[in-house]
């Protein structure tokens, strides 16, 4: 069933009517424009710019590995022509010993009642492993010198023997 009604727009105030007061003036609803949003291009460097920014670099400081002597502070038997030079001409053999690791000989020639050069022989120790990296302190150096100066200086001059590829 349908049902239809019909509608007489004279029953129906319009804005030309009388005794009818309009309040607000009517909205004009215009189409909008859309809005069209373009895309920059990407600036384009040809060259690098003057001014350089600090940059932080990180060092990190690796201790170098250290080396041990090559050999043990009592193995004067591996070389008796030099401990035998050791023993009987401590030093002479001392300053020999000096001029080698391009010191003065008379720093060789120190540390025993004849020294003229107090300390020499530890100067000259600490120095030598020091430059080659090999384990150890002054203290240990020290310690040495004073029990067994004649083992320690022929332990070194072992090394320079192997250090300089002669052994």
């Amino acid at each position: 069933m349908i049902i239809s009604k019909t509608y007489d727009l004279k029953e129906y105030p319009t804005l030309d009517s009388p005794g009818v007061v309009v309040t607000q003036q009517p909205t004009m609803y215009t189409q909008q424009q859309p809005t069209v949003y373009t895309q920059q291009q990407p600036t384009v460097y040809t060259q690098q710019p003057a001014m350089m920014m600090p940059q932080h670099v990180t060092v990190m400081n690796q201790r170098p590995t250290m080396e041990i002597w090559s050999s043990n502070i009592c193995d004067c038997c591996d070389d008796i022509p030099s401990c035998l030079c050791v023993f009987f001409c401590r030093c002479f053999y001392y300053g020999c010993i000096a001029t080698r690791m391009g010191e003065n000989y008379c720093i060789g020639c120190s540390g025993d009642q004849y020294g003229c050069v107090p300390g020499g022989h530890l100067a000259m120790r600490s120095a030598f492993r020091a430059k080659h990296g090999i384990q150890g302190s002054i203290c240990d150096d020290c310690c040495l010198l004073c029990c067994c100066q004649t083992c320690a200086m022929c332990q070194l001059d072992r090394e320079i023997k192997y250090r300089e590829g002669r052994k």
